[in-house]
């Protein structure tokens, strides 16, 4: 009986990953072969798909599906970027889908590209998610730096121009916006597992005015609590990293 009852949910097994890897591969196809509004309706209702079934996922990143996403995310279209945003953002709550995002670096190449986007949605949920990922695991930050220098160096920029853009806006840039940056920053500088790398990182966002956003941000009326405490956290680890703080002691004995 235990025999028999095995083999059934053997068969059953096999019968529902059919059934799914046929689901996604519609799923893919649908997107890849759409466009206007049935493909904006189709990117749409990805996000409600992977919360529904969370067995998707998992075929789905197998099956080129974040490749799918990336390659229709890089048309111009808010709406196409919002909507894969969404859905991308339902995917890294999985483990399966997290992994996938990790394995594939153009992934985070695309979010932070999408940063220089002028459209704001766009941007705050890119921040938002590359957040999540630097958060998930320490190692996440070097994957990020990684997708950051490609992207701005296929453009000859600096790394991270695409965030120091919006600082240097100032007064002109979304608070909202801003936070997201500087929290991003510290979360990346406190994994950074190296000193070479460390300074890598920040003598880019000296270069690009970074000191001069900082003292402005710190001092911007009227103050904004959680500006001033993410940006004196980027300022006192890099005074700790100069030295700096012990020369005060020092000097304070």
């Amino acid at each position: 009986m235990e025999i028999i009852q095995y083999l059934y949910r053997y068969k059953w097994s096999i019968v529902l990953r059919t059934h799914l890897n046929v689901r996604v591969h519609a799923c893919i196809d649908k997107l890849l072969n759409s466009d206007g509004r049935e493909l904006r309706r189709s990117l749409f209702s990805l996000k409600q798909i992977f919360q529904d079934d969370k067995d998707l996922v998992h075929e789905f990143v197998n099956n080129e599906g974040l490749q799918c996403l990336v390659k229709i995310g890089g048309a111009n279209d808010q709406n196409y970027q919002n909507y894969i945003l969404r859905a991308l953002g339902q995917l890294m709550l999985y483990v399966d889908g997290m992994n996938a995002v990790i394995d594939q670096n153009e992934v985070i190449q695309w979010l932070y590209s999408l940063v220089e986007s002028s459209f704001r949605l766009v941007v705050k949920t890119s921040l938002k998610l590359l957040i999540i990922f630097a958060e998930y695991i320490d190692s996440n930050a070097l994957l990020i730096l990684s997708a950051v220098s490609v992207v701005d160096r296929s453009s000859k920029h600096l790394l991270w121009s695409n965030a120091m853009k919006i600082l240097n806006e100032m007064d002109n840039s979304s608070s909202e916006v801003v936070l997201l940056i500087i929290t991003l920053f510290n979360t990346i500088i406190s994994a950074i597992p190296d000193q070479d790398t460390f300074y890598d990182m920040t003598d880019a966002l000296e270069k690009q005015g970074m000191h001069r956003c900082t003292q402005f941000f710190l001092n911007k009326k009227p103050a904004e609590e959680d500006l001033i405490e993410q940006f004196n956290i980027y300022d006192t680890v890099l005074r700790r990293e100069d030295g700096e703080d012990d020369e005060i002691v020092a000097q304070s004995t």
